[in-house]
């Protein structure tokens, strides 16, 4: 199943430098060797993949795959007609419809991927080693979490936590969704949809296996769930698609789309701050077009803080 599906990732494949498009094939580069020479031609098929990532228990395949078929439908079937929605410049309003499917997108691809489930798991791990050391040292085959008590005869700390990840990953897909709904239903209240584009330069926007960024316009420290958060995802090389809070602060409309041209200082410094965002929140790999990846991997270094 890919947490980051391939009706978003195809807009980010990029020309294959001969005045066609590279179809299905897009551009990987991973964090950790974060170098031109690592930089890869893919299909969208192959990344962003994992197996069983929402599978649910179940006696039937619907049952089974009820998580990927709601995501199908609710967040990916309609995203090619909010792309030609979005990056229209003479579409200006938005029905009710259209907007919420717009935030239930950006919300969605917020949260339906990886990053959160490794989050948990790393938690989980680092919880489970110190409950499981201290029962070895008292000779105990058992300890509680919470009101459960949990054995660990016959386990070695490595294979329990590979156990715990297992049986907890239905869970974790549950509660993922659950958290759609309710941040869905709270951006709803304040937002505005703009779209931030890219006018005469040859700067591109990259993106990656966890596309979603945050900021908070209070120069805090974010919060993930804080609705005065704003969301933003690139959504293809040229537009940026914000979620910004702004609708009563500043009565702003919000059954329009908000469009700012980017061009000079402001479209290097937006791209710059996208870009650096998703190197460092990517959990394997930045994504774009080849000449948008190397071209930030050049520049990366050159404007650290």
């Amino acid at each position: 199943m890919h947490d980051v599906p391939r009706t978003y990732l195809k807009h980010h494949c990029g020309a294959d430098g001969k005045g066609g498009s590279t179809g299905d094939m897009i551009y990987s580069a991973p964090v950790k060797d974060l170098t031109e020479a690592q930089v890869r031609a893919v299909n969208i098929k192959n990344v962003c993949l994992e197996k069983d990532l929402y599978t649910l228990p179940g006696t039937t395949t619907q049952e089974r795959m009820f998580l990927e078929n709601m995501y199908n439908d609710l967040y990916e079937k309609s995203y090619d007609q909010l792309y030609g929605l979005l990056t229209d410049e003479n579409q200006e309003s938005l029905s009710p419809a259209q907007r919420h499917d717009i935030i239930s997108f950006v919300v969605s691809m917020f949260l339906r991927n990886r990053a959160w489930g490794n989050a948990y798991n790393q938690l989980m791990d680092e919880t489970y080693a110190k409950v499981f050391l201290l029962a070895e040292q008292s000779g105990q085959q058992s300890f509680l979490m919470g009101d459960q008590e949990i054995s660990i005869a016959g386990k070695t700390l490595e294979g329990f936590q590979r156990e715990s990840r297992k049986a907890d990953r239905p869970m974790v897909a549950l509660t993922g969704a659950q958290k759609i709904f309710e941040l869905i239903r709270i951006r709803e209240i304040n937002d505005i949809v703009t779209i931030v584009k890219l006018e005469f330069t040859s700067l591109e926007f990259i993106t990656s296996d966890n596309p979603v960024t945050l900021q908070d316009s209070r120069q805090k420290r974010p919060i993930p769930f804080d609705p005065a958060n704003t969301l933003s995802i690139p959504i293809d090389g040229k537009h940026l698609l914000q979620l910004r809070p702004w609708a009563y602060e500043h009565q702003l409309e919000t059954d329009k789309i908000w469009r700012t041209d980017a061009r000079g200082i402001v479209a290097f410094g937006t791209t710059q701050i996208n870009n650096h965002y998703q190197a460092g929140q990517a959990t394997h790999f930045i994504l774009g077009s080849e000449t948008g990846l190397k071209s930030f991997i050049q520049t990366k270094d050159r404007y650290k803080n």
